[in-house]
C-alpha cells in the first residue's frame, strides 16, 4: 500500500525536529452525523500537503481504537462537510508525532521509518472521479504485491461496513509486521504453533498461551513458540461490550534455505489460522 502512494513532499519538515513541546497541532472536534448514531472521533491534523480552493490533503492522527470502520466512515463524513465541494485525502495515523513528520513517499527516508507502523487509514474523496473511499490497513508494511491486508469501504455505505480482517465481527486494526521467524545458521524452520488467548473489551489480546507447537528441527519448537506468542500479542481489534476467547495457528513454511535473498509472505485465514511462508525474491 505504502508504495503507492504519490509523494506529497519532497524536504524534511525541520519542525519535526523540534521537542514537541513547540510543534504546533490544532485539536479539531468533528461531529456532524452521517447518521443517526454516528459517532466521529476526534482528530488531529499533523502535516499538510495541500490546501486550496480545489481540494485538502493532509495527515492526521487518531486513536488506534478509533481506526474501527464504523468510526472512521463517521469521521469521513465529517470531513467532507467540513471541505464542503473539495477533494480531500486524509492519511489517518495512530501517533501525531508519526502525522506531524512522517512524508508519504515512495522512497523509505530511515530516519522516518520508525513512524510507518502507525500508519493505518486513508479517507479519499475525488469529486471529478465520483469516488469516495476508507482504507483499514492493520499492516501497511507488508509488502507483498497488492494489499492483501487492507480493507476498502466504498462510501457512502448503508448498515454496518464489513471488515476483511475480523475475529467475532471484530476488526483486526493493528498487528506487528509478521516477519518470517529468524532461521538459525541459514537453516529453514518450519512447523505450526496453536495460540489460545482473549480479545479483551478494549480490544488488546490477554491470556495468550500455547496449546500446541511443533517444529522442524525439533530443536527449534520453543522459540518458534514464542516468537508466535509475540506477535499474536501485539493484535489488536476493535474494542467491543465482551470479552472474546480466540485459537489461532500459525503455520510457518520454509520454501527456501538461507537468511538472505528472502521474501516474507503471510495470509491471514481468519478467525482461526495465519499462514506465513518464505521464497526467493525474484
Amino acid at each position: 500500500m505504502r508504495g503507492k502512494l504519490t509523494v506529497m513532499n519532497n524536504h524534511r519538515d525541520l519542525n519535526c525536529m523540534v521537542p514537541r513541546l513547540f510543534a504546533v497541532a490544532v485539536l479539531l472536534s468533528v461531529g456532524v452525523p452521517a447518521f443517526a448514531a454516528c459517532d466521529a472521533p476526534h482528530y488531529r491534523v499533523g502535516r499538510r500537503f495541500r490546501d486550496d480552493a480545489s481540494g485538502v490533503a493532509f495527515q492526521v492522527s487518531i486513536q488506534l481504537r478509533d481506526f474501527a470502520p464504523e468510526r472512521l466512515v463517521c469521521l469521513a463524513d465529517a470531513l467532507k462537510q467540513k471541505y464542503p465541494g473539495r477533494n480531500v485525502s486524509a492519511f489517518m495515523f495512530s501517533s501525531h508525532d508519526a502525522a506531524r513528520c512522517y512524508l508519504m513517499s515512495s522512497e523509505r527516508v530511515s530516519e522516518l521509518a520508525k513512524y510507518e507502523p502507525m500508519y493505518h487509514g486513508l479517507y479519499v474523496y475525488d469529486k471529478e472521479k465520483h469516488e469516495e473511499y476508507l482504507i483499514i490497513d492493520p499492516d501497511t508494511l507488508n509488502h507483498a504485491k497488492g494489499p492483501p491486508f487492507a480493507t476498502r469501504i466504498d462510501l457512502p455505505v448503508t448498515g454496518v461496513p464489513a471488515c476483511k480482517l475480523a475475529i467475532n465481527g471484530r476488526c483486526l486494526l493493528a498487528v506487528q509486521h509478521i516477519s518470517y521467524y529468524p532461521t538459525g545458521e541459514g537453516q529453514p524452520v518450519s512447523g505450526q504453533v496453536t495460540l489460545v488467548g482473549n480479545i479483551l473489551r478494549s480490544g488488546v489480546m490477554s491470556k495468550v498461551a500455547v496449546a500446541d507447537a511443533r517444529a522442524t528441527p525439533p530443536g527449534e519448537q520453543s522459540a518458534l513458540a514464542s516468537w508466535a506468542m509475540r506477535n499474536f500479542g501485539t493484535w489488536r481489534f476493535e474494542p467491543a461490550e465482551r470479552i472474546d476467547a480466540v485459537r489461532i495457528t500459525y503455520d510457518f513454511e520454509a520454501a527456501g534455505a538461507g537468511t538472505l535473498g528472502y521474501e516474507t509472505n503471510a495470509e491471514f485465514h481468519l478467525p482461526s489460522a495465519v499462514k506465513v511462508w518464505t521464497g526467493y525474491a525474484r
